[in-house]
């Protein structure tokens, strides 16, 4: 994927973790606007946010506004109420990853109660092969966590969409 070029999940304060090109300002409500480059995304809260924030995203990435992105979630639900997930390569880690929280002291340690995702939407570039981009994600991550992907992930969505659309009424 590279560097970080847009996290819209973090702050100023946060930002000091992430280390992304550019965060959205605390004026602007970044689900209103359009993203760009490759995005780190990890929302807070439970199932219900983590899906506004995970549609945004593939919206985004299926409209062509951010080049490739790292969705990471608590919110485990989150692969049984958005079944677009399995589009793309997942990560479930060994064990669950602690989280730091902010603080007027520094940061904190925050553990979840439940075990994290990390879904990946590979570059759109086509000079690398589809099997290069998953193999990339693979290679990133398979010593955190088990990796997941069918052989249609991180391919291109627009074909299947295609023969939906010439097939219906036909399957």
């Amino acid at each position: 994927m590279g560097g970080i070029d847009f996290d819209p999940t973090s702050d100023p304060v946060q930002q000091v973790l992430v280390n992304a090109t550019s965060v959205p300002s605390i004026e602007i409500n970044p689900l209103q606007e359009h993203w760009h480059g490759n995005v780190w995304v990890s929302p807070k809260g439970a199932v219900r946010n983590s899906r506004i924030w995970f549609n945004k995203t593939i919206n985004e990435y299926r409209n062509g506004h951010i080049n490739s992105f790292v969705f990471f979630t608590s919110a485990s639900e989150l692969v049984r109420a958005s079944p677009v997930i399995w589009d793309y390569p997942v990560c479930i880690p060994f064990k669950r990853i602690k989280q730091l929280k902010a603080t007027s002291v520094g940061f904190e340690p925050v553990c979840p109660s439940t075990w994290n995702a990390i879904i990946y939407g590979p570059p759109l570039e086509q000079v690398i092969s589809s099997i290069d981009k998953v193999s990339l994600f693979y290679n990133s991550f398979r010593d955190i966590g088990r990796i997941i992907y069918n052989e249609f992930a991180g391919d291109s969505w627009n074909k299947d969409l295609e023969y939906y659309d010439e097939q219906r009424g036909q399957l």
